[in-house]
């Protein structure tokens, strides 16, 4: 099996919620079924059959931590002009928009790749 069929597997898995300890046993019964269909393998279908769990991925941890960011850096925005009266003028404010648009980037893309990471053998 190519390694981006295994690393869509392993996202797929991830998303799903299966437990990390189980994702290499499945990885390797993946990849003897790939071996016997060939290009009737499909990623979608093995994923199907297996049974979703509960465990959240680093990935999704790190999608929480983003969905805070944002929040906290919206928030920060509003206290500042709100409450203490700072306004940073337009510009200021697309710079601090810009900035937090970046690190809000920075982390979506940081937990994708993580969740395509492959286990170790």
């Amino acid at each position: 099996m190519k390694t981006s069929t295994q690393q869509d597997l392993v996202y797929a898995l991830r998303r799903r919620g299966v437990a990390e300890n189980m994702i290499p046993g499945l990885l390797k019964e993946a990849d003897e079924k790939s071996l016997s269909l060939g290009d009737q393998f499909s990623v979608s279908d093995f994923v199907s059959g297996v049974p979703r769990g509960t465990d959240l991925s680093k990935g999704a941890k790190i999608g929480r931590i983003a969905a805070v960011f944002i929040l906290v850096g919206i928030a920060a925005q509003l206290f500042l002009s709100g409450v203490l009266g700072v306004h940073l003028g337009f510009p200021g404010v697309l710079y601090y928009y810009g900035a937090v648009l970046v690190g809000l980037s920075v982390l979506v893309f940081s937990a994708y790749r993580v969740d395509r990471k492959l286990p170790l053998p």
